[in-house]
């Protein structure tokens, strides 16, 4: 996904060559350096606060539960994930030639705090995406095995989806989560390549992308 991600970027900066082949993989080091700790750091959290809520009350919808564990997960894992993403999109962005360029230039300019520029953005829109994908697919898991019970396809009590099955449910998850938070990414991506322009907050850039575009920005 990674040529994709960085076409997004482009994109959501407005940049004229967003489809240019160059650079197409600049920033993958810095993102993998990230995203896999941020992985395991959200979706190990999420099983153990799930585990936990649904013994604690057990008397309160799944679908609730489901969503406050992934609210919990991606808190977890942001600390983590934050610095990558900022040394990522600016490497993609081209403001850097390099993710160690990145991490130099970011440091010499504005410390430790420049890792964290775009935290609360990220935030706003790793929160809903998570609870969205999380409990969507819990919920289409469930619908799913429930179906398979019924149908009589297979014996005995215990069902399980095979890794076709996962992956469908997490496509579904996914799409329907992607398609709710893609405002919200824009504001990410924004405040971590530029957030003296935004204003440096959440509801200054959601100002400001108004302002200048509209409801189509």
């Amino acid at each position: 996904m990674f040529p994709v991600d960085t076409i997004k970027t482009r994109l959501q900066m407005g940049q004229p060559n967003a489809f240019s082949f160059d650079g197409l993989y600049k920033g993958v080091g810095g993102s993998l350096f990230g995203q896999v700790p941020y992985g395991v750091l959200t979706f190990g959290s999420y099983e153990m606060y799930k585990t936990t809520f649904l013994e604690r009350f057990p008397n309160v919808k799944p679908a609730f539960v489901y969503a406050l564990a992934a609210i919990c997960g991606d808190i977890t894992g942001s600390g983590w994930l934050c610095p990558s993403e900022v040394v990522k999109q600016q490497t993609q962005a081209g403001m850097y030639a390099s993710t160690g360029d990145a991490v130099r230039g970011i440091f010499q300019k504005k410390g430790l705090s420049g890792f964290y520029q775009g935290y609360m953005g990220g935030l706003a829109r790793d929160v809903p995406f998570r609870v969205a994908q999380l409990v969507s697919f819990e919920i289409t898991k469930n619908f799913y095995l429930r179906s398979k019970r019924k149908s009589g396809t297979v014996q005995g009590e215990k069902v399980n989806l095979s890794a076709v099955e996962s992956a469908i449910c997490g496509a579904v998850a996914g799409s329907l989560s992607a398609a709710i938070t893609s405002p919200l990414d824009r504001i990410k991506t924004l405040l971590m390549t530029d957030s003296v322009a935004y204003g440096g907050t959440v509801g200054s850039c959601i100002s400001k992308i108004w302002r200048d575009e509209g409801m189509a920005g």
